[in-house]
Formats: structure tokens, C-alpha cells, sequence
């Protein structure tokens, strides 16, 4: 494919149709599976369960490193307009530093498991069981980066298969596991790995595949200096965000209130997480953020702004008639989606919806700031992200309650500075 063509309208459009398609097939199949889980593992398993999921999410921007953020900035652009062995350069070096980083933390963490898990909660025959978890971080965390890069290319079709295939496989193991009666915290992190491993593999082919298929006429080269100090920002960003993260946050409501109430937090969260994945400033954030790029570059910076005006107002509106569900019937439909396992849980739904809010204009404008020459002020707002864990803290002393207020306290208070 000639590098003139890989943004145009036509493949914009294909590319909105194709993620929209999967974003819908990624939403069913992990609606089913977060529901039907619940009903099938004690409170404690499941809390379990999604406590080793929040570490692995959680290890996200902790291994990122800025890195993560640098792809998506200048793999466009190099695309675009950059020399055939400076865009092979780039993302040889990305993926392989990034390896690198994984392998050691995945190593760290399982030297130290038994102290970790103990810490979170766990019970002898659960920290046994559950140290495959770790692997998790490299299968999970490598293929979502390829991913990244596939989206980075307008490869929605790709992106959006890889991603089902996940949620879809996760669902599919859970069926196998309960038709021949083996269901448990090991069995299930076995078959994520395997569901996961197959994502990786597949993810890195097709990426290769994309990359040999670019022809690219242009000269433009970007300096390892260049990227280093866009990533040495953002890893900043990453690191003091990361204690912030919806998996940290987990991990927190697990030491403090106990597996049982982690579980249900995880739930609600997830759920929000749902909710959020389809706000216009996350479901079109890989799609959007390419072609504004192109527009920055381009020096239409007019049409950047019209963008994320648009898509912060949308958010806006999408939460604000969520809220007003949950504020009539928010019990009642979050004791139909568990089963009656969590009860009068609607109003601390409502609360989360408030921290939503803030969160998904903060993402707005974090987006703004990594194409615009601001991620060293970026870096240096984001030590309000230390604000969020103290706060869960003291709001533990109050329950769940008490810590989901603090959840919305440090989020407010971190994105309204934003």
C-alpha cells in the first residue's frame, strides 16, 4: 500500500465500521462472561480472580515506560511520510525494549509471589494455584501493544478480530470448563494464558505483515533522542498514573476490605468499565487520534480542536442519561445483572458514573497534550494521581462507600487541574 493512502477518508471509514463492529462483538461477549462468572465462583474465588486480572492491568502502564504513548504518536507519522528503514527501525526497537521490560517484572513478581499474594489476601491453596497469573502480563499486555500499533496503521479490522478473539476465547473457556466440571481460579488463568498466547502470535504477524505491505517514498526520520524524551515524559506519567489505575484501585479494595468486597468492587467496576469503553473519547480514541495527528502535521490545528471539542461534549451526554438510569433503578439492575449476589449497590454505581465523568475528560485532554509539545507539563500534573490511593485508604474506614468516594475525590480533583 502506498503511505499517501493509509489515512484517507475512505479507509477512515472502513476503519469506524470495522471497530464499531468489533467494539459490539467485544461488548456482548464480555458482558456474558463478567455475568455468568459471578454466578459460577464463590465471592471469594471471583474476587480472587479479578484482583489477579487488576494486576495485570495495572501492569499495563507500569511497563509502558512512555513507551505505549510513543508509538502511537510517531508511528502514524512515520507511516505517513518516513523512510521505509526508519519506520522498520522504529517499531523493531519499540517492541523488543518493551519484551525487555516485561520479562522483568514478570521475573520480579515471581520471585516475591508468595509475599504479594499474601499481602492481597489470599488464602495457601490460592497463592499455589494462581502463579500463572504472571504470565498473563507478557501474553495479555504483548499482544494489546501490537495491537496498538496495528490501530496506530488504521488496521481497525485486525485490531478488532485480534481483541475478540480474546474476549470470545475467555467466554468459550469458560463454557469448556463447566461442561466437564473442572472450573477453577487455575484452570481459568490456564486457559486465559492459552487464549492469550494465540493473540500474541497472531497479533505480531499480521503487524508484519502491515509493515512489509507499506511503501513509503519519504525521507522523514525521527531521533532515538526525540522519542526518548517524548517516552522519559510519559513514562513519568505512566508510572504516577499507574497507582490511580482501575487494577491498582482493585488491589487496594482487596487489602483493605477483603476478597469478598474486592470481588464486588471488581464487578461494578467492570460494568463501568463497559460503559466507559464506549464513551466517543475512548471508543474512537485509536481511530480519532491517528488522524488528528495527521491533521497537526499537516498544521491544521483548527480541525484538532473542532475534534476533541465534539467528542468531550459527547461524553458528557452519554453519562448524564446513564446517571439518570441508575439514580431510578440502579438496585434493581445491578442485583438482575449479579444474580442478587451484590444488593443495594445502585447508588455507589451512580458515584463511579461521577468519577467516569472526570476521567473521560481527562483522557481528552492527555490526548491533546501528546500531540501538542506539553507532555513535560503533563508529566508534572500527573503527581495528583497520588491523591487517589491515599483516599481510598481513609475512605476504607467508611466501606465500599467511603472508597468509592475517594476514587471520585482523587479523580475529580486530578482532571480538574487538567
Amino acid at each position: 500500500m502506498n503511505s499517501s493512502g493509509l489515512y484517507s477518508g475512505n479507509r477512515f471509514r472502513q476503519a469506524i465500521a470495522h471497530y464499531l463492529l468489533g467494539r459490539t462483538a467485544q461488548a456482548i461477549s464480555s458482558f456474558i462472561f463478567i455475568i455468568w462468572l459471578v454466578r459460577l465462583l464463590s465471592p471469594i474465588d471471583y474476587g480472587a480472580y479479578m484482583v489477579l486480572w487488576g494486576m495485570v492491568e495495572m501492569m499495563a502502564p507500569l511497563s509502558s515506560l512512555g513507551m505505549l504513548e510513543a508509538v502511537r504518536r510517531f508511528l502514524p507519522e512515520l507511516a505517513l511520510r518516513g523512510a521505509p528503514s526508519a519506520l522498520t527501525w522504529f517499531v523493531r526497537w519499540m517492541t523488543l525494549i518493551r519484551f525487555a521490560i516485561m520479562i522483568i517484572w514478570t521475573a520480579l513478581i515471581s520471585a516475591f509471589w508468595l509475599d504479594i499474594s499474601a499481602w492481597l489476601g489470599f488464602s495457601a491453596p490460592q497463592q499455589d494455584a494462581t502463579l500463572v497469573a504472571v504470565g498473563l502480563i507478557i501474553t495479555v499486555i504483548g499482544f494489546r501493544y501490537a495491537s496498538e500499533m496495528l490501530e496506530s496503521l488504521l488496521e481497525q479490522r485486525w485490531a478488532q478480530l485480534i481483541h475478540s478473539l480474546m474476549s470470545i476465547g475467555r467466554l468459550a473457556g469458560v463454557a469448556i470448563l463447566v461442561l466437564i466440571e473442572s472450573l477453577s481460579i487455575e484452570q481459568l488463568l490456564w486457559m486465559d494464558l492459552i487464549v492469550s498466547l494465540v493473540c500474541l502470535i497472531w497479533a505480531e504477524f499480521l503487524l508484519m505483515r502491515k509493515l512489509r505491505s507499506i511503501q513509503s517514498a519519504g525521507d522523514f526520520h525521527v531521533s532515538a533522542y526525540e522519542i526518548f524524551n517524548f517516552a522519559w515524559h510519559m513514562a513519568g506519567v505512566n508510572l504516577l498514573r499507574a497507582v490511580a489505575n482501575p487494577g491498582a484501585l482493585r488491589m487496594l479494595v482487596a487489602r483493605t476490605l477483603g476478597l469478598e468486597i474486592a470481588g464486588m468492587f471488581a464487578f461494578l467496576q467492570q460494568l463501568l468499565l463497559i460503559v466507559g469503553r464506549y464513551l466517543p473519547a475512548k471508543l474512537l480514541a485509536n481511530i480519532i487520534r491517528p488522524m488528528l495527528i495527521s491533521r497537526y502535521v499537516a498544521g491544521e490545528v483548527d480541525a484538532v480542536k473542532e475534534g476533541m471539542a465534539l467528542l468531550w461534549k459527547s461524553n458528557f451526554l452519554i453519562i448524564a442519561i446513564c446517571m439518570a438510569a441508575l439514580s431510578v433503578a440502579g438496585n434493581e439492575l445491578i442485583a438482575l445483572a449479579s444474580s442478587g449476589r451484590f444488593a443495594d449497590a445502585g447508588m455507589v454505581m451512580v458515584i463511579m458514573l461521577l468519577g467516569l465523568g472526570a476521567t473521560s475528560q481527562g483522557q481528552l485532554v492527555v490526548m491533546i497534550m501528546q500531540i501538542f509539545p506539553y507532555t513535560r507539563q503533563l508529566r508534572y500534573l500527573s503527581i495528583l494521581s497520588a491523591i487517589t490511593p491515599i483516599a481510598v485508604i481513609i475512605g476504607s474506614n467508611w466501606g465500599l462507600m467511603g472508597v468509592v468516594c475517594g476514587i471520585v475525590l482523587g479523580a475529580w480533583l486530578m482532571n480538574s487541574e487538567l
